[in-house]
């Protein structure tokens, strides 16, 4: 690996600084919950003495969209500091405990009067947070010195989980917190479980961000997450007898104690107003809507790295000068804060509703306000290290912007505005710049998903971005016209129909002319008495037809509606960027072959696969301490935390006794505490000796929840026809696990929720059952909960309809935590299934490449579904677990139209995943062999850790360089 190594890596337990010489000066004991004032003695004479003060992070200038004075000059001193100046700090439980103590005191959040869990938490990641700030902005100020390139990864979402247990755990200090809070009256599990989730995210898209932002400071990559900061997150889900229902999330509403807000960085972001020439010539955009994006650090550590990265999220504001103090005073109060309110409610929803216009407003500025903010940024940090000269050609040799998604496309025309308009770059250099510096994941396969924007809204949100998309796509007709040239029409039509970033819209004015259709020709007659035959014949058609012109009604034609104009975001991130990657191998090979076809035959090198991966740190060693010992113990080290092929070892011992009661007793405890989590959550008791079936995904129809629940439904009914001596003989007992957000306005989600609801109440309540069979539906799914899931899991469900998951990252999770997989063959579950072995995955249903065709059986009435598919059906229809589904099931009936026709064929996939699952009865009955193919499971996932994915991304992608702090 090569790396820019100044000395040798510290323990990652560095020093809580200097606050632990205040906070042995003072101290409370605690008696029943309430703290009593006492003096207390350093143990050792220490020095109180403050660290001199340096600006780390620097003050920065405007970069927005009109000139602004600079705000202040940045100081950076060329002489090379003493990095060892950071004193070392033995981690021992009393300086920790006085750590605590001292935040409790001196940086309350609650009243003196009592110690009890919520303070205890602050005050415990306050102490953390201590701790981190020095190695955060040790790593900041070493980068500022040596200028590397940086990475900035940008997404919509970072689905953090909580960051207590994570960052002690990579500081190495989790026996030390651990003994702390023991001395404290508390235990650290108890403390850490205070801590609400972020609401900054909702499924794969931000947890694989969270899991990257991992390994990039595991790995000592320069790079930096750019994300916002949403108030009420997307919703906390409360399940109710009709389903799903939406709250706001309150996980801010005692402040949250990792952010540090940054006052001194700040940006203008514009919205719609116009633009004007001024008067050195340049394109200027002037007037409308100005709003203030204000930087939230988040310091993310890397496990045992002094190297501490950032996750900078943007909250929005309005000036003060805004409020509208006159209209308030006259008694219009609305009024007078509409400014305040139209800016700050960017940050407030992740994913709002956008099915009227001022939703889809909403939506796309919160997508140029993170692209915005974001970029003038990176800007001004690019100027502010490149010191007295900056040349914008090294640009993109400092600076590597990722996409996550389309989400953030605006990067592309924000990035050659900022250049042009504001740096006074040509065209040709700003574009140049920027195709060298933007790079896109690409996240769908569906192209009916890829994400698009109405050019009419986005004319008037965003006018000169507007203008500059337009040049982009001219520059595209150009390539394609070169490359195809116009010989053939019909052919060079349809590369740009498919190509364009601009749909349903007029060629630009230069081409206009390159597609001359074929007139159609007229046939003449073959000789003069035929002509004067057919010309009689029409003269006398035309007299008859005006003789009863006046008897008939005027007819009025349709009117032509057209079809809305464009803009396509995913074609404008493949055109803007240097490389486009999937997340899978399957994936990547039909974004080649089916949604990008065209561009990769224009440009093949720029497409390419980077399997995704989760961390090993969060996912296995800090979620599944039971299971992380016994790896440890049987491999003899736990260097396999950071070097996950170690994993493989396991496979010796795959047979070996010992190993295999150890890993059943770990599964065990991990499932008991899922029954606990169940009785809180729900109110009802499971077995913890049934097998663990789990099914936790965003609630969606191609992910198949659907096809889940109609399976236990016709196990039950086959139940419901056996005594109970063949129950029990026939089937394993079994508890069903399901968790997952359906989208607020996604009506067929959340009738699926209610659903599983209601099958899950008539079947844990029939007394015949028992235990042998339970449907559970955890509300308000989040990486909380998913961390004491997975680790209890026995079976997990990833079922989508083969070709439509991009790789998903939740089956990687299970994997590593010994669960064995039934699915299809789709997204990563195609490569988890070579690695661990096909005979230790449960494999159905149809393949990729018979899906289209399936379909078109579909929609010709040929597909004649199985016996069991409308046995099941008519099962659900008989009321047995209530009425209303009438919408869900028909869903899966006719053969055309929207809603309907079985899109996501679970009627063809049904009889297969039946069979499948006899299979897996009949393989848990073989407790051995069972536990052999757990253990072979996480032998064989040490592939899916993120930091062999990042790896990948810093080579090939982003071109930058691991970076060790002396």
């Amino acid at each position: 690996m090569d790396t820019m190594r100044i000395s040798g890596v510290s323990s990652g337990a560095e020093s809580l600084m200097q606050y632990n010489a205040l906070s042995s000066l003072v101290g409370r004991r605690c008696d029943n919950g309430r703290w009593r004032r006492m003096r207390m003695f350093p143990a050792r004479s220490r020095t109180w003495r403050l660290a001199p003060k340096k600006r780390l992070f620097p003050s920065v200038k405007s970069v927005s969209s009109e000139p602004k004075e600079k705000v202040a000059d940045v100081v950076i001193d060329s002489e090379q500091e003493a990095f060892s100046s950071l004193s070392p700090f033995g981690p021992d439980a009393a300086s920790v405990a006085s750590s605590i103590k001292y935040h409790s005191e001196f940086t309350p959040l609650f009243s003196p009067e009592k110690f009890e869990l919520p303070k205890a938490f602050f005050a415990t990641a306050q102490s953390v947070r201590d701790a981190l700030i020095i190695n955060w902005n040790a790593t900041y100020e070493y980068y500022n010195r040596v200028n590397p390139k940086q990475a900035y990864y940008l997404s919509m979402e970072f689905l953090q989980g909580r960051a207590l247990s994570n960052a002690v755990g990579n500081l190495g200090l989790t026996g030390a917190y651990a003994d702390a809070l023991k001395s404290l009256g508390f235990d650290l599990e108890s403390v850490a479980s205070q801590e609400p989730d972020p609401a900054l995210g909702n499924g794969g898209l931000g947890r694989l961000a969270s899991c990257f932002l991992d390994s990039m400071a595991t790995l000592n990559y320069p790079a930096w997450g750019y994300g916002l900061r949403y108030k009420y997150g997307l919703f906390k889900q409360r399940i109710t007898k009709d389903g799903q229902e939406e709250a706001a999330e309150d996980w801010l509403e005692l402040s949250n104690p990792w952010e540090i807000v940054r006052n001194d960085v700040s940006y203008p972001v514009k919205f719609y107003g116009k633009v004007v020439f001024g008067s050195d010539g340049k394109k200027q955009w002037i007037g409308g809507e100005d709003i203030v994006a204000v930087a939230y650090d988040v310091p993310i550590p890397g496990y045992k790295t002094k190297t501490t990265i950032n996750l900078r999220l943007w909250s929005t504001k309005a000036p003060s000068a805004d409020f509208d103090l006159s209209s308030y005073n006259s008694g219009k109060h609305t009024k007078a804060a509409e400014a305040l309110f139209n800016a700050e409610k960017i940050c407030y929803v992740l994913y709002p509703g956008d099915e009227s216009n001022e939703g889809k407003a909403l939506r796309l500025k919160q997508q140029y306000t993170l692209c915005s903010a974001s970029l003038q940024d990176i800007i001004t940090r690019f100027e502010t290290r490149s010191g007295g000269s900056v040349n914008w050609e090294e640009f993109p040799e400092k600076v590597a912007v990722q996409m996550n998604d389309t989400h953030p496309t605006l990067c592309i025309p924000e990035l050659m505005r900022i250049l042009m308009d504001l740096k006074g770059l040509s065209w040709e250099d700003a574009w140049k710049i920027t195709q060298r510096t933007v790079a896109y994941t690409n996240h769908t396969v569906l192209p009916e998903a890829l994400e698009k924007w109405s050019l009419d809204l986005m004319g008037k949100l965003l006018p000169r971005h507007v203008e500059i998309i337009e040049m982009i796509d001219e520059e595209l007709v150009s390539t394609i016209v070169s490359e195809y040239g116009t010989e053939d029409p019909v052919l060079l039509e349809e590369k740009l129909k498919a190509m364009r970033i601009l749909e349903n819209v007029e060629l630009p004015s230069a081409f206009a002319d390159v597609i001359v259709k074929p007139k159609k020709t007229t046939v003449t007659a073959k000789n003069t008495k035929d002509s004067k035959e057919d010309a009689q014949t029409v003269v006398k058609k035309e007299q008859e037809e005006e003789e009863t012109a006046g008897k008939e009604a005027e007819v009025i034609p349709e009117p032509t509606v057209k079809p809305p104009k464009m803009v396509r975001m995913a074609n404008l991130a493949v055109v803007g960027g240097h490389a486009v990657n999937g997340v899978a191998e399957i994936h990547s090979e039909i974004v080649k072959k089916d949604v990008f076809n065209e561009f990769v035959k224009l440009w093949p090198d720029k497409f390419q696969n980077k399997t995704n991966g989760v961390t090993p740190r969060r996912w296995i060693s800090f979620c599944n301490p039971y299971l992380s010992d016994i790896i440890t113990n049987w491999i003899g080290t736990e260097d396999w935390v950071l070097n996950t092929e170690k994993l493989a070892e396991l496979r010796k011992f795959a047979d070996d006794e010992d190993l295999q009661s150890e890993w059943r007793a770990a599964k065990k405890k991990n499932k008991l505490k899922v029954v606990s989590l169940i009785k809180e959550r729900t109110g009802y008791t499971v077995n913890p000796d049934a097998m663990f079936d789990i099914q936790i995904k965003r609630i969606h129809e191609y992910k198949r929840q659907l096809l889940n629940i109609l399976g236990i439904v016709y196990r039950y009914k086959k139940m419901k026809e056996m005594s109970a001596s063949e129950r029990e003989k026939a089937f394993v007992p079994r508890v069903c696990i399901f968790g997952g957000k359906a989208f607020a306005t996604y009506v067929q989600a959340k009738r699926i929720v209610k659903f599983i609801t209601d099958v899950g109440s008539t079947i844990n309540n029939d007394p015949e059952i028992g235990d042998l069979l339970k449907v559970i539906f955890v509300p308000d799914y989040n990486v909380s909960v998913a961390e004491l899931l997975i680790p209890a899991s026995e079976l997990s469900q990833h079922i989508s309809t083969a070709g439509m998951e991009a790789s998903g990252t939740s089956n990687m999770k299970f994997s590593m935590n010994g669960c064995i997989l039934i699915g299809t063959l789709d997204g990563a579950n195609v490569e988890i299934r070579e690695e661990v072995g096909e005979e230790n995955f449960f494999l159905f249903g149809a393949k990729a490449d018979e899906i289209v065709n399936l379909r078109k059986e579909r929609a010709e009435g040929k597909f004649v579904p199985d016996p069991t598919f409308e046995e099941v059906k008519q099962y659900v229809r008989s009321g047995v677990f209530g009425s209303n589904y009438d919408e869900l099931i028909g869903s899966l009936e006719g053969n055309e139209g929207f809603g309907r026709a079985d899109y996501f064929l679970v009627g063809k996939d049904f009889p297969s995943y039946v069979e499948c699952q006899e299979k897996v009865d009949e393989a848990y009955r073989d407790q051995k062999q069972w536990t052999r193919m757990s253990i072979l499971n996480t032998a064989g996932s040490f592939k899916f850790s993120s930091d062999r994915t990042i790896h990948e991304y810093a080579k090939d992608i982003w071109n930058i360089k691991p970076v060790e702090l002396p």
